[in-house]
């Protein structure tokens, strides 16, 4: 490829990676309003907006498309958290841009996103590779957690033991993906937008006993 031609693709999804996208997408609004189980491939298609041929020319089945759609909502939430640690000074402002990325309303959240991702970790616990990668990303949530409470334990010049922060990790993640659920299930008989500012209230209550 001459050098002219190369710098101008740069950048630009190919149509096969934005079609694919799509598909993604799709499946995530017919998951968040139906369920895995609703979201046949005719339904996928239909609100991708294409014909289901081609469904099954970009993805072998409907689990494939589900496994890919798990690696884009895990990277759309790497993203948001690396955005707001951005403006994070210190291990403080960093749990909490954690929590904010996970929880909080405004810019960069999708409810939508919520609801698939509840609907994800329910077939984590059917489908064996979609709990392979489910317990992937919680791992690598918690190993970044874990990382922030021991960096916030040295600034602050707090005692904190391993088990301590290995028990305050999972509390997070738990009350996260507890506040998902709700959010998805009973966001009419719950607060709007109390759970991040909530959750960071709890975290630093216990961290500064």
């Amino acid at each position: 490829m001459k050098e002219k031609e190369w710098s101008n693709s740069v950048g630009r999804p190919s149509n096969k990676a934005q079609r694919r996208a799509e598909i993604v997408n799709a499946l995530q609004s017919v998951i968040a309003r139906v369920g895995y189980e609703g979201a046949s491939i005719q339904a996928i298609s239909k609100e991708a907006g294409i014909a289901s041929g081609l469904v099954h020319y970009h993805f072998q089945n409907k689990q494939e498309i589900l496994v890919e759609l798990v690696h884009s909502l895990t990277e759309t939430s790497v993203t948001r958290y690396e955005e707001l640690k951005k403006n994070a000074s210190n291990a403080q402002e960093k749990i909490e841009a954690f929590i904010d990325a996970a929880l909080a309303l405004g810019d960069g959240s999708n409810e939508q996103a919520v609801a698939a991702w509840v609907v994800i970790g329910a077939e984590s616990i059917r489908q064996e590779e979609v709990r392979e990668l489910y317990k992937f990303t919680i791992a690598r949530q918690l190993e970044e957690l874990r990382n922030l409470l021991q960096n916030y334990a040295h600034e602050k010049k707090k005692n904190l033991s391993a088990n301590s922060i290995e028990h305050i990790s999972t509390m997070v993640i738990s009350a996260i993906e507890g506040a998902y659920q709700l959010a998805a299930t009973a966001s009419k008989i719950t607060p709007r937008n109390y759970a991040a500012t909530t959750l960071k209230g709890m975290v630093f209550s216990v961290l500064d006993k």
